[in-house]
């Protein structure tokens, strides 16, 4: 017998050997069924559960200013940059002014002109009152002097009132800004004509923020200002605050048919204006069947619970579970309520034990 054959028939031997011990070895235990097992139950209740609604918006600020101007003319320099802080009463832009200071020639040599015709005039009437006293002139010319006065100092107070709406015209063409904040968006270049009424920057203030959320027609008679909302800022971890609704705006938007809400949301740093948001709303409720998480028996991707008859046998009811409701989940089909359940046992349970205290 060759070595190559010695070697196979040792490895069928030894393979055979095992084969044998194995059908020799003991069968696993099944224990009996109908066990009493010591167990921890409750009775399942439906109750009042909130129904919600998501509507999607986005982060504001609280406070924004569309900077503009009253008067017509070239944007001749831009002192800030978007992104720049700014405090109040910072210079942003300034509109060209050589018309204006034209226009303040003009005024100022008007100005000028009257004042010499007051000191005329009244250099006069000082004259024909020493007149009228030595006799000389009558009331009728005295009195023609002293109106040409009166015209003469009614023409300086205008020139002086032109000169004051020149300077108020003046300060339109040195853009300030009206709070402190930062510069959010620019709509103007060096170069560009400014108009009047039309924004010129954005000035926001990121203290304070707002999540401005659109809801729709058929919900918005369910919301009112004071209602409490979720509001989720998706982007960011951990960015989720429960705040109270401060307004609803009445009219809806034109395009889209939904109405907005606003609430207010603390910012810690991390907001910024144009950021996508989702707010839960509760806009109603509904009656549902709650149970413990750690009621819920899992086989596979089966979901169950186990049920324990008027006998104190136990059944495993196969459930379809809904949306977390705090520490629980919603059982949508299988419950209606008064059903006992099994919350914990003292061994793993099988169809036909017994639950016992």
């Amino acid at each position: 017998m060759t070595t190559k054959t010695t070697v196979a028939l040792t490895a069928l031997l030894l393979a055979f050997a095992a084969l044998l011990s194995g059908c020799g070895a003991k069968a696993p235990e099944v224990r009996p069924v109908g066990e009493d097992i010591a167990c921890e139950t409750a009775v399942v209740e439906a109750r009042e559960l909130p129904v919600t609604v998501t509507a999607v918006g986005s982060v504001e600020p609280e406070t924004r200013v569309h900077v503009s101007t009253r008067m017509m003319g070239w944007v001749s320099e831009l002192h800030v940059a978007e992104g720049d802080a700014v405090v109040e009463g910072q210079r942003l832009l300034t509109i060209d002014d050589e018309d204006m200071k034209a226009k303040r020639a003009q005024v100022e040599a008007g100005i000028r002109e009257a004042e010499a015709v007051v000191a005329n005039a009244e250099t006069m009437a000082g004259r024909f009152r020493n007149l009228y006293e030595a006799k000389a002139v009558s009331k009728a010319q005295l009195d023609d002097v002293e109106t040409g006065l009166e015209r003469a100092r009614a023409g300086l107070a205008q020139a002086n009132a032109a000169r004051a709406e020149l300077n108020v015209h003046m300060g339109y063409l040195d853009i300030r800004s009206p709070m402190a904040g930062v510069v959010t968006r620019r709509m103007v270049d060096e170069g560009d004509m400014a108009a009047p009424g039309h924004p010129l920057l954005f000035v926001d203030s990121l203290d304070d923020m707002k999540v401005v959320a659109r809801l729709g027609e058929k919900n918005v008679n369910s919301v009112s200002a004071g209602d409490m909302v979720t509001a989720h800022v998706t982007s960011l971890d951990r960015a989720t605050f429960v705040v109270e609704v401060a307004r609803l705006i009445p009219s809806a938007n034109p395009g889209s048919r939904t109405y907005d809400i606003e609430m207010p949301v603390p910012n810690d740093g991390r907001l910024r204006p144009g950021m996508f948001a989702k707010v839960d709303v509760t806009v109603g409720a509904r009656r549902g069947v709650v149970v413990p998480r750690s009621a819920i028996h899992e086989r596979g991707q089966l979901k169950g619970l186990w049920t324990v008859d008027a006998e104190n046998t136990v059944h495993l009811r196969w459930v379809r579970l809904g949306d977390p409701v705090g520490d629980g989940v919603e059982v949508l089909t299988g419950f209606e309520g008064g059903e006992t359940i099994v919350l914990s046992s003292a061994k793993p349970l099988a169809e036909g034990d017994r639950a016992v205290n």
